[in-house]
């Protein structure tokens, strides 16, 4: 169920999610479950989120993974699901299988721009520049540590507005370099 915490964390902080997604394994554990659920009770227990209207997606992604047999392993597969991204077809194969992807959304794109000095601007998932970077950094390295690594340092330090005077990495950082030179 890997894949539905990635849907219930697009757009939305993982320490908001961590109870909604514990209560909603409680409720539907398998993907059987998920898919007989009435879409009222999926919006329910989604809705402290903000995520009413994404009851219909998980039911249908649901439905899908029941055709489908089983949840797919490959980002070429996961792509093609309901609701499933660029960004959650490769986490999902990184963070439930230990699969060497790259990983890019939103705070990892805000972490590898800052760092390598790279414009913002396109969206993480259609910005080619950042995947190939992501794809560089995971040659010689755990992918879901790596990722997981970035996401904490940017919970902690590389915040939307960031904490370069005590971030570790200031000096091999191009923002962290930019700003402490002023």
């Amino acid at each position: 169920m890997v894949l539905i915490g990635e849907v219930l964390l697009q757009r939305t902080r993982g320490d908001l999610v961590e109870p909604v997604f514990r209560e909603f394994m409680d409720r539907w554990p398998t993907v059987e479950r998920l898919g007989a659920a009435p879409e009222e009770s999926i919006a329910r227990v989604i809705r402290p989120l903000g995520l009413a209207k994404r009851a219909p997606l998980i039911k249908r992604l649901a439905k899908e993974l029941i055709a489908h047999g089983k949840v797919p392993t490959t980002p070429e597969e996961l792509v093609e699901l309901t609701g499933v991204g660029p960004y959650a077809a490769h986490a999902v194969p990184v963070f439930a299988l230990n699969e060497q992807l790259p990983v890019v959304d939103w705070v990892i794109a805000r972490v590898l721009r800052r760092y390598f000095g790279l414009p913002g601007g396109a969206r993480p998932n259609q910005d080619r520049e950042l995947w190939k970077r992501a794809r560089t950094l995971i040659r010689n390295q755990d992918a879901r540590v790596l990722w997981l690594g970035i996401l904490d340092f940017a919970a902690e330090i590389c915040k939307p507005r960031p904490r370069c005077e005590v971030c570790p990495l200031n000096r091999s950082c191009r923002t962290g370099r930019q700003r402490l030179s002023v």
